[in-house]
């Protein structure tokens, strides 16, 4: 299946703005079920750009304006192809035996095992592991599978109850958040467990919607490193495996290392305004003109 993805943000300054340099994850990554089979950038006014892959592997443009500017706009538009990812079947890898590869997989994955910024080894996240503790028969695939699940009927969605710089005690806290806080907390669950884990930022398209809403398109979610399959994506906010509709941009420790955009600058002025559009859906639903952001406002 394609889709076809276009997210514009505009900044707006009280004072001219200038030397703004910028960190943009924009461009989907690839994966076995993900393909990119176009990508534009866009920047008004215009910008030096330099494209690399970080330590992760996500693509990423560093994007400077030296000049003074009102106004910074952004826009990437891309046509990406997803296949159903495979099912959990046949996995059947027992936890007690999958606990002997500790020492290695502690090297190797170190980055997806320890503690992070979003997602610290607090006292009530331990408290919490302890009630959805593996057993060691069970296997490693049913296990993460058992967890995304208890997660998402342990807490609720409830957008407002906490922001982008929440960390898993917020939502610890108050018992509800959205799907980054989601993420975080089966990240934390699943390491202390052992099982390393990694936070996905992309793009959820909805099914049988031909203009969805933004603020419904962007997403987060986690995927697991398992035995018998790689890393393998699951949803904790709608406590289920990831599908053909779930569209990758970056993977990291937790949401510090892939924010779509981030950057600095110098002005005069103290305050500033963002708006982001975005539109996801599949290719066919859009119109012809592939430049007209055709976008609901955030």
């Amino acid at each position: 299946m394609r889709f076809r993805v276009r997210h514009v943000t505009r900044f707006s300054y009280q004072e001219p703005a200038y030397e703004s340099h910028n960190e943009l994850r924009l461009k989907p990554r690839e994966s076995p079920h993900q393909h990119t089979l176009a990508f534009q950038l866009e920047v008004t006014p215009p910008a030096a750009i330099i494209e690399y892959k970080d330590a992760f592997g996500n693509h990423v443009h560093a994007v400077s304006v030296h000049e003074a500017h009102r106004e910074l706009e952004v826009s990437a538009y891309s046509l990406v192809e997803r296949t159903e990812p495979p099912t959990l079947e046949g996995l059947t890898h027992p936890f007690g035996e999958f606990l002997q590869g500790d020492s290695m997989r502690a090297q190797e994955e170190y980055d997806f095992l320890s503690a992070s910024r979003y997602v610290p080894f607090s006292d009530p996240l331990k408290k919490l592991f302890w009630m959805v503790h593996p057993r060691m028969e069970e296997p490693v695939a049913e296990y993460t599978r058992r967890v995304v699940a208890w997660v998402r009927d342990q807490f609720s969605y409830e957008p407002g109850t906490t922001n982008v710089h929440s960390d898993v005690n917020d939502i610890l806290s108050t018992g509800a958040g959205v799907c980054q806080d989601f993420a975080h907390l089966t990240l934390g669950i699943l390491r202390l467990a052992g099982v390393p884990a990694r936070y996905v930022s992309g793009y959820l398209a909805p099914r049988g919607r031909t203009r969805p809403l933004g603020a419904q398109a962007s997403h987060a979610w986690i995927e697991a490193l398992l035995p018998e399959a790689g890393w393998t994506g699951f949803d904790p906010t709608h406590g289920c495996l990831t599908t053909d509709h779930h569209l990758r941009l970056a993977v990291g420790r937790d949401y510090g290392d892939v924010p779509p955009l981030r950057g600095v600058y110098r002005s005069p002025g103290t305050n500033y305004t963002m708006g982001v559009m975005l539109d996801v859906g599949e290719s066919g639903d859009f119109d012809a003109d592939p430049q007209d952001p055709g976008a609901t406002q955030q």
